[in-house]
Order: C-alpha cells, then structure tokens, then sequence
C-alpha cells in the first residue's frame, strides 16, 4: 500500500458509520481514531485497514436478503400503483377500462392436468404454480337458462367492463412467447376479445373476435367457499385452476372484509394487462402504462404477472349456497387488486419486510 491508497483509506474511515459494529470494544476503538486529529502510527494504519474490512463485513450482513425480496418490495409499489389509477380512473369517468385479461381459456376447458403442469395451447402455458392454485374459473353456458351470466354481464357492463383478452384452447403457442403480451392480439398467442355484452342490442351478445360464440364461456375468479359447495348458476365456483376445492372464504374475506368467510361470493379475476392504457387513451386521467408485478415467486420471464383486479358481481344472499340470477349486483364492485399469486398489498409488503 503506497502514501496515496493510505490517505484514501483513512479518509474512507473517517467518514464511515462505525456505529455498526456490533462489538462494543472495537466500537469504542474505531470512534477514538476517527476522533483523532494527528498522524496514525503503522500500529494503528493496521487497526485501521481491519476496522475498513469490518465496517464491509457488516454492509453485507446489512443488506443481505435484499436481492431476495426486491421483487416482493416491487410488486407492492407496483400494486399500489395499479390500484390508485383504476379508482381514480374511476372516480373521473364513473367507470373502469374496459378490456383486462382473462386468465381462463374461451371455452372454460381445464388449464392444469393431474400433474399440475399447464395443458398445451392455453392460459395455463403462461400461469405460474401459485397463480393456478390461488384463481380458478367459472364455466357458464352462452345459453344460459338461469340468466347469471346476462346478469353478470349486465353488472360489468355498468361499471364499463365488457372485453376479455382471452386465449382459445384451440390454436397453438409458442413456447418463446412473452407472458405478460400473450393475451395481446398481437402478443404471438392465441388470443383476441371475449365481448359478453351486445351494445347495439343492448343484451347480453357473447363474441368471440368479433364473430356470435356459443357453447361455453370460461370467466377467471377466486374460488369462493360457503357452508357447503358454492355455485353461481348451479356451476362449481370452489375449485381452483390445479383442482383444489376451497371449503370457505377466508382468502377473499383477508382481501376485503365486506365478504364474509362463510359467504358464498362470485368475484371476478380481472388480469390488468396491455391493453388497459388504450381504452383509456382519450380520459382526463389516461393510465399511461400497466405495471409488471414479478415477485419472489412469479418470474415475469416464464410467467404471466400482472395486477390482477377483483369485481364482486354477485353473493348468496339466499342461504342455499347457489348464487341466481337475482343475487348478481346490478354494478359490478372493485373489492381490491392482487399479485399474480392472489395476495393483496399488506401480504406482499409482509413477504418483503420477512426476515430470512
């Protein structure tokens, strides 16, 4: 060591912040030459160079597990990020975005196999593991007798929700896809509109890229769970997407109080993607972007992470554990917006503030 990386290294030393150093003695030591005005001896040159590399020592430790959880501590910012702009969307336009992701395949058909490994083809490529175990889906025929699904879309609709980017089963996806743009038209998926709701017609009017679909549509959701097996429609509204059937609903009564843990509830999942900003590119309040919500769990790389909005369309007010026509709000209600893996902004900043 010459004169020059002496006096840099002194320097350094005299303004580090030696208070964390967690040995008393050493600490002491290191506050008296920092104090000291003269010369060091080659003596304390030494101590000095030992007290540098343990002030270093200490950084690390400090800091260690940051890496670990930036991607949490992101994705709460990003959560809250989300969120405030749809409700002040809101609150200027008396309605949301219209077009979001939806995170079920067209026709409704299983996503997961027994394995748990996503069926070729559809959403479930692009779902990481805590995404499928956490949201489901609920299949309604086009051709509904009980008039839920022209409920629910009616409730959407009045809050300005009625297009679905939704991916069709049927056609094939690129293993190189990028997650977060598959549910794009142009993203290099299978996707395009899911439309339920006819405005020329003004009555429910399920297109499927632009041409009348029939058959069966398949909507995104969070299980819901009463006191015994929750329907809407008389279709299962408790299982999720790898098969797992909730039995009540504590998860969505964490996320938003209102829903009781033994209510049976229809909410749905809303994927906030890539086409939000350009349905609302002419409003006073236009979101510019959508936030990427990767976390600690969820690689945007590999798999799909976004914001995920909730609109309860409707409750069992019935006590019968079936969720009918009459019991489908008249305005959809935004009850909260989730990560990739379900949970809401106290979970995330939780998982972020944990220590390792």
């Amino acid at each position: 060591m010459n004169i020059q990386q002496m006096k840099t290294a002194i320097k350094k030393f005299r303004a580090a912040d030696v208070s964390i150093i967690k040995d008393e003695a050493l600490r002491a030591k290191a506050q008296t030459l920092q104090a000291k005005q003269k010369g060091f001896t080659l003596l304390e040159l030494l101590v000095v160079i030992t007290l540098l590399a343990t002030l270093a020592t200490a950084a690390l430790v400090a800091y260690d597990g940051i890496g670990e959880n930036a991607s949490d501590t992101a994705a709460a910012n990003a959560l809250v990020s989300a969120e405030s702009a749809l409700r002040n969307y809101r609150a200027v336009e008396n309605a949301y975005p219209t077009q979001w992701d939806n995170l079920a395949t067209l026709d409704g058909i299983a996503i997961v196999d027994a394995s748990g490994a996503g069926v070729a083809g559809t959403s479930g490529q692009l779902l990481a593991q805590e995404t499928t175990s956490f949201f489901g889906q609920w299949v309604a025929p086009v051709a509904d007798p009980t008039g839920v699904l022209a409920a629910v879309a009616n409730g959407l609709d009045a809050v300005g929700v009625s297009d679905f980017q939704t991916i069709d089963a049927s056609g094939a996806m690129p293993a190189s896809i990028v997650p977060n743009l598959a549910f794009n038209e142009s993203g290099g998926g299978n996707a395009s509109e899911l439309v339920l709701w006819d405005e020329d017609n003004e009555q429910l009017g399920v297109t499927w890229d632009a041409a009348p679909h029939s058959g069966n549509v398949g909507l995104s959701i969070v299980p819901a769970g009463g006191t015994g097996t929750c329907t809407a429609g008389a279709v299962d509204i408790a299982a999720t997407f790898d098969g797992t059937s909730v039995v009540d609903s504590a998860h969505l009564n964490l996320i938003n109080d209102a829903i009781a843990n033994d209510s049976c509830t229809l909410v749905i999942a809303a994927g906030y993607g890539k086409d939000v900003p350009g349905t609302t590119i002419n409003s006073r309040v236009a979101i510019a972007q959508v936030p990427t919500v990767g976390t600690n769990n969820v690689n945007p790389a590999t798999s799909y992470a976004r914001a995920i909005a909730l609109f309860q369309v409707g409750e069992d007010t019935n006590a019968d554990n079936n969720i009918a026509s009459d019991e489908i709000f008249a305005k959809a209600r935004l009850i909260g917006v989730v990560d990739p893996e379900g949970r809401a902004i106290d979970t995330v900043l939780a998982a972020a503030n944990a220590k390792n």
